[in-house]
């Protein structure tokens, strides 16, 4: 089965590249990647069987992965991460958002370039308010929203007074939040939020509109697998 789903997956890719890039691998090389990435899955599968022996001594109590990475939502819950690229001098924003599921699979990204805002928590605001967009559009019930921008995570947990220059996308917001069953604010760091980070960048640079599906972009593959702490990739 994991020779089977693999094989799928480079096939996919490679159809991707010829779409998309006008680039057609031989098929020796999509053997030759199907073959690694396989490996390198199987590995991973490996270190975890190891890891979980016991043993003893305080060692056995030391968490897998790293604090400060990013973690899954609950079941049912679809978390998104936001983050938001803003030039001081043009006062032109990017501002991105990704979208996950409980198991850490991608389930939408997208962000939107060539935004003008007046300050960095506006942009920061804004991209909660255009993924909160999307998640009302797709019919996301139960949504965790993350960023690194603590200011606007405590204005919109009402732990302090939002800045009046910010009430006309911070009422957006509300009334978005009432479109779905349940939506909660964090501030995390910015080694957790990553992933949104990179798509903000990439829609800035660009200055366009973008929106991908479960696929998503290469250019964040290996932020989400090593998010998982997946040794695969690209």
């Amino acid at each position: 089965m994991q020779e089977f789903v693999f094989g799928l997956w480079r096939l996919w890719k490679n159809r991707n590249d010829l779409i998309f890039k006008g680039v057609s691998h031989k098929p020796f090389d999509i053997l030759g990647l199907w073959t690694r990435n396989l490996g390198e899955f199987r590995a991973v599968g490996i270190q975890r069987t190891t890891s979980a022996q016991p043993t003893d001594g305080p060692s056995s109590l030391v968490p897998a992965r790293r604090s400060g990475l990013w973690t899954k939502p609950g079941f049912g819950t679809i978390k998104v991460n936001t983050d938001a690229a803003w030039c001081k001098e043009t006062l032109y924003a990017g501002v991105g958002w990704v979208a996950r599921d409980f198991v850490g699979l991608l389930q939408a990204a997208g962000g939107s370039g060539g935004r003008l805002c007046r300050s960095a928590a506006a942009a920061e605001m804004l991209a909660i308010r255009t993924a909160l967009e999307f998640c009302v559009r797709c019919g996301f019930n139960s949504v965790a929203i993350e960023s690194d921008a603590k200011s606007t995570i405590q204005m919109l947990r009402n732990e302090t007074t939002p800045d009046f220059s910010l009430e006309c996308i911070f009422g957006d917001i509300v009334t978005l939040a009432r479109g779905l069953e349940s939506v909660t604010y964090e501030f995390v760091s910015r080694e957790s939020n990553r992933a949104a980070h990179s798509v903000a960048k990439y829609v800035f640079q660009e200055g366009k509109d973008f929106v991908w599906d479960h696929i998503g972009p290469d250019f964040l593959f290996n932020i989400l697998a090593q998010d998982v702490n997946l040794s695969i990739r690209l």
